[in-house]
């Protein structure tokens, strides 16, 4: 079970084989810790020294966010096995193997972008966004041909990978703002929302994946710090950066746009003296994530979940580092 604690006044605490969740100095919840798979902190408060033993010992995952939906902190066990596989992930990720993967990943995004735009204009069939689309496809086609034969000018061609992503992100983001209703104040993608609760909401619940993600990567004993496309930067998880761009479209920007355009999150929404999200609509967005995390859909011949394809698409790279196995990305096409 994943545990997912917001708000304010939270603190985390151990009693017997328990953990504690409390809300000032009042029990809001409590759990065995056996059962525990992760604890995802979106919340100011504390951790005793004793439940950080306890989540320790049971090797539960504790991730950390600020209020912007960037991780500030991981705390996981310790594992003792794993340096040859991370000695092999750092070589890849600067050679022309790790280059290969990233090209993969940059494609699936940008299919998964297409077909996107393709469901939120099946109705409306604006003809700005058919064309926007098709240079999509345009770009796509033009990914597809960068050659990569040797390991020279490595850096070289990881920035034409993110040159065709950026321009392919500004023309998808230019389409949603087409589609989206008049009423929201959506002009651009942001990192830091300017009163805009489209970004807001997608920072959040980017954040939530970027959790999940982690966990996972953790688990099967990768580097998360060491990306393939995404640059090396202190406290940036680049590797989960780079396994994220498959899943943004599915997993958070439906659930956002959707939640949009029912209006059961709108601008009146948005906290606008610190452009966040108030805490009924945050409660919402973290509650529709999840389902849609934990949704099954049928792909590659099988009922999964969206963290079991997750689980699958790590496990996926993890071989590929390891047995030199081409890496097979996740897109849908609907």
């Amino acid at each position: 079970m994943k545990i997912i604690i917001q708000g304010y006044n939270k603190s985390i605490h151990k009693k017997n084989n328990q953990i504690i969740i409390k809300e000032k100095d009042n029990i809001i919840y409590r759990i065995s810790s056996k059962r525990i798979s992760d604890i995802l902190i979106l919340a100011k408060g504390y951790v005793t020294f004793d439940a950080l033993s306890l989540i320790s010992q049971n090797n539960i995952p504790l991730i950390a966010t600020n209020k912007y939906g960037n991780i500030e902190y991981v705390l996981t066990t310790p594992h003792e096995d794993n340096i040859l596989l991370r000695k092999k992930q750092y070589k890849i990720s600067e050679n022309n193997q790790g280059v290969k993967i990233s090209q993969e990943i940059i494609k699936s995004k940008m299919y998964n972008q297409y077909y996107t735009l393709k469901t939120l204009n099946k109705n409306k069939k604006n003809e700005e966004v058919k064309k926007l689309r098709k240079e999509i496809k345009n770009n796509i086609q033009s990914l597809e041909t960068i050659e990569m034969n040797d390991n020279r000018n490595i850096n070289k061609l990881k920035n034409k990978i993110r040159g065709i992503e950026g321009i392919t992100s500004v023309k998808y983001w230019k389409a949603v703002s087409i589609l989206l209703p008049e009423t929201i104040n959506f002009r651009t993608r942001e990192q830091k929302p300017e009163k805009d609760v489209v970004n807001a909401m997608l920072n959040y619940a980017y954040a939530i994946l970027v959790s999940e993600i982690t966990k996972i990567i953790l688990s099967e004993k990768l580097d998360p710090y060491c990306g393939l496309l995404h640059s090396d930067l202190n406290k940036r998880k680049s590797l989960t950066y780079d396994l994220i761009e498959e899943f943004r479209q599915q997993i958070v920007d439906k659930t956002v746009f959707s939640l949009v355009n029912r209006k059961q999150i709108t601008e009146e929404d948005i906290d606008k003296r610190t452009n966040l999200l108030k805490t009924k609509p945050k409660y919402l967005l973290t509650k529709s994530i999840m389902d849609k995390i934990h949704n099954k859909i049928k792909y590659d011949n099988e009922e999964l979940t969206y963290i079991q394809i997750i689980e699958k698409q790590v496990k996926n790279i993890k071989n590929s580092i390891d047995n030199n196995e081409k890496y097979t990305v996740f897109k849908i096409n609907w």
